[in-house]
């Protein structure tokens, strides 16, 4: 099932890109795609899946207000 595609503009390449989540049976997938680059996804569990989201808290907490 997709959860979410998510469209955006790579800062470091300046590529169009698109993030999407989904879920397949009991794993969570990440795929990432660049427009010139090509594409990459993962599967992983839910143990990874919480430790990526603590991650990226971490990473929103340290970027800095605008």
């Amino acid at each position: 099932m997709q959860i979410a595609p998510i469209s955006f503009t790579d800062r470091d390449s300046g590529d169009e890109a698109v993030m999407i989540v989904r879920t397949v049976g009991d794993f969570a997938g990440l795929a990432l795609s660049l427009r010139r680059s090509g594409d990459i996804e993962v599967f992983f569990g839910k143990q990874e899946l919480d430790q990526l989201i603590e991650a990226l808290q971490k990473a929103r907490t340290a970027l800095p207000v605008v």
